[in-house]
Parts: structure tokens; C-alpha cells; sequence
């Protein structure tokens, strides 16, 4: 006659093996730990790098900000007419190293409506390589 069927109940049953809770908290956290060690490690390279988290679909932007100080050098372009120094850091953290620029920005030096100095003038924004700036006291500057 014609085979038996057999149902998924009477196939052999192998147990499943379950792990002690304290081995499960032990791994659990040492995944939280190696998670932190790269995000550490990783702001610690390049601080200057604009963080993004995401916040149920917007992108929030936490920029470094230290005011009446100058990123001296490591210029890599210049924009005019720009209103504050989060409008500059907003440019150069979202400017991509694409055709004439070498590199990729990772800092900003913004000059506000007071300053008429050198070869800056009012509400220009300078986007910076951070690896060759030298920070210096300057009044109406704000870079980050």
C-alpha cells in the first residue's frame, strides 16, 4: 500500500539547549561594551565630525561651537553672505569631497557682523580641513 504519513509530532525531537541567565546578562553586556568601545573611539578620531542620530525619521546635527576663536589655515573654500555660524557649520559638515575639493570638510570658521579685519569680512564662512588648523583667539569668529 501506499506510505504512511508521519506528522511534524512524531519526527525525533532534538531539545533546544537554553543559556543560564547570568551567561546571558554576561554576553549582553559585553556587546554594550564593545558597542561603546567603537562609538568612543570613533568621535575620538574626528570629534569635529558632525553626529547624526536618527529621531523617528529627522536627522539631528550636534556641532562642536567654540566662539571668538579662528581655525587658523586648512581652508578648503569660502562662502559669502552666510547669516549665522550654525548656517556655516550646516554648509561645510554636508559638503561632499566631489570634483575641485581635495578633501572633505571637517570643520568651519564663521566671522559675524562685526568683524572687518584681514582678509575676512562680515558673515563669510570658511570650510576647513581640521587636521591642519591651529586654533587662535579671535574676536568675532566662531568655529567648531
Amino acid at each position: 500500500g501506499l506510505p504512511e504519513m508521519q506528522s511534524a509530532s512524531d519526527q525525533d525531537h532534538h531539545p533546544t539547549q537554553t543559556i543560564p541567565l547570568g551567561k546571558a546578562t554576561l554576553l549582553a553586556g559585553l556587546v554594550a561594551a564593545v558597542l561603546a568601545v567603537v562609538v568612543i573611539a570613533g568621535t575620538a578620531r574626528n570629534p569635529s565630525q558632525t553626529l547624526h542620530m536618527a529621531a523617528i525619521g529627522h536627522t539631528v546635527d550636534a556641532f562642536s561651537t567654540k566662539i571668538g576663536v579662528d581655525y587658523n589655515g586648512g581652508d578648503l573654500m569660502r562662502v559669502r553672505r552666510v547669516k549665522s555660524a550654525r548656517a556655516c557649520a550646516d554648509i561645510c559638515c554636508n559638503t561632499d569631497q566631489k570634483f575641485l575639493l581635495a578633501v572633505k570638510p571637517t570643520a568651519y570658521t564663521w566671522l559675524d557682523d562685526n568683524y572687518n579685519w584681514g582678509d575676512g569680512a562680515p558673515d563669510w564662512c570658511y570650510c576647513k580641513n581640521a587636521l591642519v588648523t591651529q586654533p587662535k583667539d579671535l574676536a568675532h569668529a566662531v568655529s567648531g
